[in-house]
């Protein structure tokens, strides 16, 4: 795949290159295998609770991406840990809200729809039971999850909704959490 050209140059909505998305939606239509992501990372414990994943090897339709990231987790001190960084749930639900800003706001500029505010708020219930290795213990996922998508855009409710529904089933990271775990999503759109 192309680089993206200068945002500067090109027609821009939310950000987001509209030229650049055209190339890659024809190139991808005639190559879907351009379109797949392989994504790894290379996690190491650091003490305690504590552990970094490092994002070095990822893909897209097979080109290497330099991907030169860190990601440290902890857990609170309620839970054994030295609570110097978010815990892995809040990765987690943060990986999925950010995965939902992604999609909407891409989606959106593919629609023309410029937004001036898209917040998602996640809430989740699990159960750390097994952390302390209780035998009654049965389940270690998350019980509930609540995604609120609050959004501003020079668009009627009705296409805002739109996306909203459509971003629900193209989110990977919503798609692979939400078939395990039941997820309650809500838009909210404000004025």
């Amino acid at each position: 795949m192309e680089n993206a050209p200068l945002l500067s140059d090109e027609d821009v909505v939310n950000g987001i290159c509209l030229q650049f998305v055209q190339m890659l939606k024809e190139e991808v239509s005639q190559q879907p295998e351009l379109a797949i992501g392989r994504w790894r990372i290379e996690s190491e414990w650091t003490g305690q609770t504590g552990s970094v994943s490092r994002i070095k090897k990822s893909q897209i339709g097979g080109d290497d991406l330099v991907r030169n990231f860190e990601v440290c987790m902890d857990q609170p001190h309620e839970l054994c840990g030295g609570n110097a960084y978010a815990s892995p749930q809040e990765h987690l639900i943060a990986a999925i809200a950010g995965c939902l800003i992604a999609n909407f706001s891409a989606v959106c500029a593919q629609r023309r729809i410029e937004l001036s505010l898209l917040k998602v708020n996640v809430s989740g219930t699990t159960d750390m039971r097994g952390l302390y290795d209780i035998s009654s213990f049965t389940s270690a996922g998350f019980k509930d999850i609540r995604f609120e998508l609050e959004v501003i855009g020079n668009a009627s409710d009705e296409d805002l909704l739109d996306v909203f529904e459509y971003v629900k089933t193209i989110s990977p990271n919503l798609s692979c959490f939400g078939n395990a775990t039941p997820c309650v999503t809500e838009l909210v759109i404000s004025s």
